[in-house]
């Protein structure tokens, strides 16, 4: 009898395991010397020709459960694009999707850029994430 339960119990824990939100990036991390520090720009429109940038590469973040807005994953996508070393997300989007655990679990994405003055994005419409 305790084997059956240690059975189901073992299936429950690994089940939920996959639970959680998680992120990616179209392009491999860069050192660790080389992540951005410091707060992430995030804006679902593009940015001027007069802004100088590089394209780093598209970054995205799921929630595997729960019915949040999508844009509570923004803090997980810009710890993402440090990772790839940008500074900003330009062409942000979100919505929903059917997942294991959830009929509606968020999901975000955008382009990684890395802008090469900062400072010029503050008069844009976006946040900035720290």
């Amino acid at each position: 009898m305790n084997l059956k339960y240690a059975i189901i119990l073992i299936c429950l824990v690994s089940s939920l395991g996959g639970c959680g939100a998680v992120s990616s990036s179209s392009v491999p991390q860069v050192a660790s010397s080389e992540q951005t520090v410091g707060p992430i720009f995030i804006t679902q429109a593009g940015l001027p020709s007069d802004i100088e940038y590089e394209v780093v590469g598209v970054v995205k973040a799921n929630a595997r459960q729960g019915y949040d807005k999508a844009e509570s994953l923004y803090p997980l996508l810009a710890q993402e694009a440090r990772k790839v070393g940008a500074n900003a997300i330009i062409e942000a989007y979100g919505g929903r999707t059917v997942s294991a655990f959830s009929w509606a679990a968020p999901f975000v994405g955008g382009t990684a850029v890395k802008v090469v003055d900062p400072q010029s994005l503050e008069s844009f419409d976006g946040q900035f994430i720290r």
